[in-house]
């Protein structure tokens, strides 16, 4: 399917303070989906997934998060997962997002966790791609944070380095210009934003009991950030009656934009909103 990697944004002041961007794919009537990228991504990471849902007949909307691609970054923050909910909730209500299902990943996942905590007349049914019941301790993170013998640590950069930047946004995604594209928006981001970013990531266990929507948890088994010990602590404390597992044998973190994962990953969300609409 082919993807536009320079599309035209529309901008929303929001009442928080910020003017967010984000695009818009699919009829404005049909049933909405909003997709929330991670840490030091952008509109890109759902750039093939989102065309996918809007053929189905779903009005699929990808924001830029606070600090990240097009959208304001302020330099004092806050970044936390409370802010970046706050923010989408205010562009929901200024979109008239209602019902929708909200798709997350990683940092996107923990911000859905919040939204769906804090509105739950704004989400009908959640999908989680590598996710976690619990942030606290998570070694992929102090390591990102406060580093190792080989990397300083975000939190103790002044630049950051070319080797680690080509690294961090490497994929084996089957379209070279998305992997440019990918690495270009991370160059351009500000160290500022990184380390405000990096830092606001966190989740609320004890209220994913609060959280009683349908749930699809996509988990990619080579996942080395988020493990397979944090999907079943995740599933564990959700307070949901009914959660897909859905296990992705041979991927890793991103498995979204992995290797032609997009047709795959589209085809999970729109089977799972399917199956919530017999169900209902």
């Amino acid at each position: 399917m082919p993807v536009d990697y320079d599309p035209d944004f529309s901008f929303t002041d929001l009442p928080t303070g910020l003017c967010m961007a984000h695009i818009e794919f699919g009829p404005a009537d049909g049933p909405p989906i909003l997709l929330i990228h991670g840490v030091t991504d952008s509109y890109l990471s759902f750039s093939q997934v989102a065309p996918r849902l809007a053929a189905a007949g779903h009005r699929a909307v990808v924001p830029e998060l606070r600090g990240h691609g097009h959208t304001d970054k302020p330099k004092a923050g806050p970044y936390t997962v409370a802010h970046h909910a706050a923010d989408l909730e205010a562009l929901m209500e200024r979109l008239g997002l209602r019902n929708a299902h909200v798709v997350g990943h990683s940092l996107g996942s923990l911000i859905a966790q919040a939204l769906a905590v804090r509105r739950p007349d704004l989400v009908v049914s959640l999908t989680l791609i590598a996710s976690s019941g619990r942030v606290a301790g998570n070694q992929a993170l102090t390591w990102a944070l406060e580093g190792d013998g080989d990397f300083p640590g975000i939190n103790h950069l002044t630049e950051l380095p070319e080797a680690f930047l080509r690294d961090w946004t490497g994929s084996s995604n089957h379209d070279p210009a998305f992997v440019e594209k990918t690495y270009e928006h991370a160059r351009r981001m500000p160290l500022y934003a990184w380390v405000n970013a990096f830092n606001g990531i966190a989740n609320d266990p004890d209220r994913l009991a609060e959280i009683t929507v349908p749930v699809q948890i996509i988990y990619g088994a080579g996942d080395t950030f988020f493990t397979l010990d944090e999907q079943l602590e995740l599933i564990r404390r959700l307070g949901s009656t009914y959660i897909l597992y859905q296990p992705k044998p041979g991927h890793g973190h991103n498995v979204h934009w992995e290797d032609h994962m997009d047709e795959e990953v589209a085809g999970d969300i729109l089977g799972f909103l399917r199956a919530g609409r017999r169900e209902g």
